[in-house]
């Protein structure tokens, strides 16, 4: 059931420092749609997670924000937008290559390769959220990556042919329609159930680092605030917010 139709509006630029960035910039000075996407071949100064970068060749990768308007979602269960966003992505760059996972909180992983990134930033006025800007990165025809970056692939990698990117924004958008009807609707189960069969890692032992050491864990849950819910090799329940466990 589509309760909100998400609008076409798109935005296309040679260049930005962050689509996120400008996308808070428009909002500032007029009444965009939601669904609105900006689009750009580059980012001087793309965003990643927690203060991270997002380095991208340009021309060669999706590069872009969508915005949303979900007032009707409470803040503390506000990582349900982190879990639709990353079940569309799952939809569209599975009908590229196989064995695509969510990797919490952000990422999107081709055996155990990143292929695509997730940056949210939400607006919160009264204890609603007045808007959320979904910054989206998906590696697509680029071959070459900095050797810094940890364990890249892109849809090129995986398949050896040139992607239409034209393709997958539309395709996005279309299951990102779909996903957000559903949290609308209150159908948080199905949203939890599918998130859970595409997490990487889930009930599989793996080693982790925190602040307290390196340890073996098994992933048991994601809680809908976001905190990952480990079971470490003793039987210990620990709770973890973002970027205060790294995957080893």
């Amino acid at each position: 059931m589509i309760i909100r139709k998400l609008s076409n509006v798109l935005k296309e630029y040679e260049e930005l420092d962050s689509s996120n960035a400008e996308m808070n910039r428009l909002i500032m000075m007029e009444d965009l749609a939601e669904g609105t996407i900006l689009r750009t071949d580059y980012q001087s100064a793309g965003k990643g997670h927690a203060g991270n970068s997002w380095k991208s060749e340009k021309g060669l990768n999706l590069l872009f924000s969508m915005l949303l308007k979900p007032d009707f979602l409470f803040p503390e269960i506000a990582f349900h937008l982190s879990r639709i966003t990353s079940l569309s992505l799952h939809e569209v760059i599975d009908r590229q290559c196989d064995d695509v996972q969510i990797k919490w909180p952000n990422d999107l992983l081709v055996r155990d390769h990143k292929l695509a990134g997730i940056l949210i930033e939400n607006i919160i006025v009264n204890k609603t959220i007045s808007h959320s800007i979904l910054g989206i990165g998906i590696n697509v025809n680029q071959t070459a990556f900095d050797p810094f970056i940890p364990a890249p692939t892109s849809l090129m990698i995986e398949k050896g042919c040139h992607i239409d990117m034209d393709t997958l924004l539309v395709d996005f958008r279309s299951s990102m329609e779909k996903w957000y009807n559903t949290l609308i609707t209150r159908n948080e189960n199905i949203i939890m159930d599918a998130y859970f069969q595409k997490l990487y890692r889930l009930g599989v032992k793996g080693k982790y680092r925190s602040a307290a050491g390196e340890f073996e864990a098994i992933i048991k849950d994601v809680l809908p605030s976001g905190e990952l819910v480990l079971e470490s090799g003793q039987g210990d329940i620990l709770t973890f917010g973002f970027k205060e466990v790294e995957y080893l």
